[in-house]
């Protein structure tokens, strides 16, 4: 499994579980962090999400 990663993209933000997201770049994703576990990325997403009114994604 890949490390958990967050990316944001226009009122974005998606949580990467799986090693094929992060062929996300590739699709204009900016990766701006990554994270030992799924629940520290998910709270760093809703953070993202409620500080720039940012729709949250993950796979």
């Amino acid at each position: 499994m890949a490390v958990p990663t967050l990316f944001i993209k226009a009122g974005r933000v998606f949580v990467a579980r799986k090693e094929v997201d992060l062929e996300l770049v590739e699709e204009g994703w900016e990766p701006v962090a990554r994270f030992k576990s799924e629940v520290l990325a998910m709270r760093a997403a809703r953070w993202y999400a409620e500080r720039f009114e940012y729709i949250i994604e993950w796979g």
